[in-house]
């Protein structure tokens, strides 16, 4: 019988600036140049375009401190342009409910953070909604990308008229969440606002302002492209 310890595989983590990766031991190690070694401020798809950057620097200029975020085509181009902002840092979260949590507490130890989600993931959020940030009353912005929009305008269907019916939910050729942002939105008690032009700085102060006034979160749908 073996009587000895067995000395357990546990990684070494490496931090490079804000993000921290694993080191595991060699027989655990994943090939090279896998999923798992990709940077997610650096391995991001697209590139850093005017808008992003003039995005990025009024976030800054209206005192963010944080963005935490799970990533998406949409949003791409604003992480991108994030990595080359300094004062701004990343976080990554593994779910939107999660990043609801951590913005959350990022607030309550002083700091300004913003959370920037899909509306899918916002779905996913809600109880992290509920439960934390309305209930701490958190003055948090949810940057919300809207995934489904051109699809829905495309096939003649307007995804702010409320209207969610069985046609809708079937089709393949739509995507329902894009009908179910609004309505989930106000059943929820969240304010929100839309971003079609990103060069509009205006709507962007106008929901940092309302979270503060009102003590809640407010969502500001980026219902536009940064690329």
């Amino acid at each position: 019988m073996f009587r000895g310890r067995i000395k357990p595989f546990w990684p070494v983590y490496e931090c490079r600036g804000y993000v921290c990766a694993p080191i595991w031991p060699l027989a655990l190690r994943k090939p090279r140049n896998s999923f798992c070694d990709m940077n997610p401020l650096t391995d991001l798809p697209g590139e850093v375009t005017p808008a992003s950057s003039r995005f990025v620097t009024l976030l800054s200029g209206l005192g963010v401190t944080h963005v935490v975020t799970i990533p998406d085509n949409t949003s791409a181009p604003l992480l991108l342009a994030l990595a080359k902002d300094d004062p701004i840092r990343v976080v990554y979260a593994t779910r939107e409910g999660e990043a609801i949590a951590l913005a959350s507490g990022l607030w309550l130890g002083g700091a300004r953070p913003v959370v920037l989600i899909q509306n899918t993931g916002l779905l996913e959020a809600g109880d992290g909604l509920r439960g934390t940030a309305s209930r701490m009353g958190v003055p948090l912005v949810l940057l919300t990308t809207c995934r489904g929009y051109p699809k829905a305008r495309s096939a003649g269907f307007d995804p702010t008229d409320g209207t969610i019916d069985r046609e809708i939910l079937v089709r393949s050729d739509l995507d329902s969440v894009a009908h179910m942002t609004e309505t989930t939105l106000r059943a929820w008690g969240i304010p929100f606002m839309y971003m079609v032009d990103p060069s509009d700085s205006g709507c962007v102060t106008n929901a940092f302002d309302l979270a503060q006034e009102e003590k809640r979160p407010v969502a500001l749908l980026l219902d536009t492209s940064f690329e």
